[in-house]
């Protein structure tokens, strides 16, 4: 039931959505802002409730309400015009929609068909390993990279109820992370055509690391500002920055290796004993953590989930870290001397990975319906179910090597990655996008498509994918037909990330069709025009109704036709003297 809000001093009602409150009271925007609203859901804002926003904003909704209410009293004190969307406050969509624009070519796609090559060739190695690992690139610091990198920007300073530091450097680190994505991606596979591809490959890592290092700068310094407390899942965010620092870094000196072999022995070598190490950090280390992270922020006030408590989540950021580190130099130990008993070891490394990821995960009870569900919970569930999946999978290793009488056995790691990269990491991402997006843009998600064709697409191509991979140990004829399952998961992922950019697109349009309100004057004048003569005034709207001027009363009309229909307009067309129009409005406003 939505509060009746066309009287000036009416209580605020905490399920009345954003935007009616806003058509109302412009100027309660003020308010709104200083909680992190700003630049989000145009000038009306995202279509949730006041209660809703306390939530997912971390503010005391009885200290919201009054504070509201004296807005609404006292519509003077308020900041007379909307500020224009920032940089600070758009930023996220080009990193969206360049991550979008990675997953569906050399992403996703490019994994396609490389994954039909392998099944012509009937083998794992039946591709150069530039080429594996050029894929490889642009799925972490192309699709996860990029959407971390919005999210943040966009997310964490309205967390914190603050301002991002320096955001003219998120315009930089955007424009060097797109340009060293491009140039790296397209040296890599072209290794052993002359120095050049090597050349290219070291001036993308380099500006790649650049991005990144700005990024965790603007992010370290915004939380410095703010009053945010250090609480869990900041603590998990940070140790995800600093794997996101240290894995560019890795990656670059991999790479380097890896063109520059002098041998196939020595490449080999240098694959075997750094590439899983590498994808440890990658995936457990910053992409599993910054989304258990914001999952231990988000999911609790988005969906209703119970919220893990403090001291269980610091004690499993601790054994996930002790988790990412132990495999990564366990194996490394293991890859040097040929010690056995240090490979049994990494056994204990990832059931700390299943014991950390539970430990926060478990509390939700994802198995059952979440108690706020919306298009999004369905990614969020099944994601979690391929992490389990995924960690079941690795702890169950050993055991499949002796079953399958192989060492080492590309097919089923290759699963196991592939559960937790597409069938945790992606739909996450997914699920979250579907959420955030629609909101950031005005958007209201109960009016969008449910996405099950994409949710469908991606879970059938994953569930293909691991099972095939995995099955290819024991019937090679199904190397055959394992590239159907990257065609669906490419179908998918474009039928939800087209979707995406129609959303942002229509977002932007909105927001320039919008514009920034002028200064609010001293005193109407007949020049000024209808709508924003209500934005600065509220408590004029019952003399434009006095005089005949009910356009008001239709949101639709208020924001088109009144904003282009001047005083002296409004008093010609229901032939009302002008003069005594404009004293009328100021005697409203005490003028």
């Amino acid at each position: 039931m939505i509060a009746p809000l066309d009287i000036p001093n009416s209580p605020v009602d905490p399920e009345t959505l954003l935007p009616d409150l806003l058509r109302a009271h412009p100027h309660a925007r003020a308010i709104f802002d200083q909680y992190g609203l700003r630049g989000c859901g145009g000038a009306l804002g995202p279509v949730e409730s006041i209660r809703f926003f306390a939530r997912t904003h971390s503010v005391d909704e009885a200290q919201l309400l009054a504070e509201l209410e004296d807005a609404i009293e006292r519509p003077e004190k308020q900041p007379t015009a909307l500020e224009a969307p920032s940089v600070a406050d758009t930023i996220c969509r080009r990193f969206f929609t360049a991550g979008i624009v990675v997953i569906l070519t050399a992403g996703a796609s490019w994994g396609a068909w490389l994954l039909w090559r392998i099944g012509f060739s009937q083998s794992f190695t039946g591709v150069g390993i530039n080429d594996v690992n050029a894929h490889g690139h642009a799925q972490i610091f192309g699709w996860v990279g990029l959407f971390m990198m919005g999210f943040a920007y966009q997310a964490f300073p309205r967390i914190w109820h603050t301002t991002l530091a320096a955001p003219r450097l998120a315009v930089l680190a955007f424009a060097l992370m797109i340009a060293g994505l491009t140039v790296r991606t397209i040296g890599m596979p072209l290794s052993g055509h002359g120095s050049w591809p090597l050349v290219l490959a070291m001036v993308g890592a380099a500006m790649e690391t650049g991005a990144i290092v700005l990024f965790v700068g603007q992010i370290l310094a915004t939380f410095l500002r703010s009053d945010a407390r250090l609480e869990a899942y900041v603590g998990f965010a940070l140790c995800a920055l600093f794997y996101f620092v240290a894995m560019s870094g890795m990656s670059m000196w991999h790479t380097y290796n890896t063109m520059t072999a002098s041998s196939r022995q020595s490449l080999l070598r240098y694959v075997g004993t750094y590439q899983t190490p590498l994808r440890d950090i990658q995936i457990h280390g910053l992409a599993m953590l910054m989304i258990l992270g914001v999952c231990m922020r988000m999911l609790p006030p988005l969906f209703g989930v119970p919220a893990v408590p403090p001291r269980r989540a610091w004690a499993a950021l601790g054994i996930l870290n002790a988790a990412v580190i132990g495999e990564v130099a366990l194996f490394i130990a293991y890859r040097m001397t040929m010690n056995h008993a240090l490979a049994a070891m990494l056994l204990l490394a990832w059931l700390m990975l299943i014991i950390g990821a539970g430990m926060v995960a478990l509390p939700w009870r994802l198995w059952r319906p979440m108690p706020e569900g919306d298009r999004s919970g369905k990614f969020v569930r099944a994601a979690y179910a391929w992490l389990a999946i995924s960690l079941g999978m690795l702890l169950l290793f050993p055991m499949y090597q002796l079953l399958s009488g192989r060492s080492f056995s590309h097919a089923y790691y290759g699963s196991v990655r592939h559960a937790i990269t597409v069938g945790f990491i992606s739909l996450m991402i997914m699920g979250f996008a579907a959420k955030v997006v629609p909101t950031l843009n005005g958007v209201d998600t109960k009016k969008l498509s449910a996405l099950w064709g994409p949710f469908l697409l991606v879970n059938a191509g994953c569930f293909l994918r691991v099972f095939l991979q995995t099955l290819t140990d024991w019937l090679p004829q199904s190397f055959s037909i394992v590239g159907i399952s990257g065609m669906l998961e490419v179908a998918g992922l474009a039928w939800w990330g087209l979707g995406l950019i129609a959303i942002m697109r229509a977002g932007k349009k909105q927001a320039l069709a919008d514009g920034p309100t002028a200064p609010r004057p001293a005193s109407i004048e007949p020049r000024h025009r209808v709508a924003e003569i209500i934005e600065w005034y509220p408590q004029t709207a019952p003399v434009f109704e006095l005089f005949g001027f009910r356009m008001l009363k239709n949101p639709l009309l208020r924001r088109t036709l009144a904003r282009g229909v001047t005083v002296s307009d409004a008093a010609r067309m229901h032939g009302v003297d002008v003069d005594e129009f404009v004293s009328a409005l100021n005697g409203a406003i005490g003028g």
